[in-house]
C-alpha cells in the first residue's frame, strides 16, 4: 500500500492552517520588533528608522524585504 502523503521519495506532503490574526498598532511594532531582531539583529524601531533614511537596501539582503514587508502594520 502507497501512503498518500508521499509526493516522492524522500518528500511528504503537510497541511498547515492558515489564521488571520487582527494587529493593533502596538502588537505590530512588536510583530516588526521581533523579527528585525530575529532576522537582521536590531530592533524594529532601529530598522525602521535606516530604511527610512535609505541606510537599508533590500537588494543587501533577501532578510532585509521580509522585515520591510512588515513596516505597515507599524504605523
Amino acid at each position: 500500500m502507497t501512503d498518500p502523503t508521499l509526493i516522492g521519495p524522500f518528500a511528504m506532503a503537510t497541511r498547515t492552517d492558515n489564521e488571520i490574526r487582527e494587529l493593533d498598532l502596538e502588537a505590530g511594532r512588536e510583530l516588526v520588533d521581533e523579527q528585525a531582531r530575529k532576522y537582521l539583529g536590531i530592533s524594529g524601531e532601529e530598522f525602521a528608522r535606516r530604511w527610512e533614511a535609505g541606510e537599508i537596501d533590500a537588494d543587501d539582503d533577501p532578510d532585509v524585504m521580509r522585515v520591510a514587508m512588515l513596516l505597515g502594520f507599524a504605523r
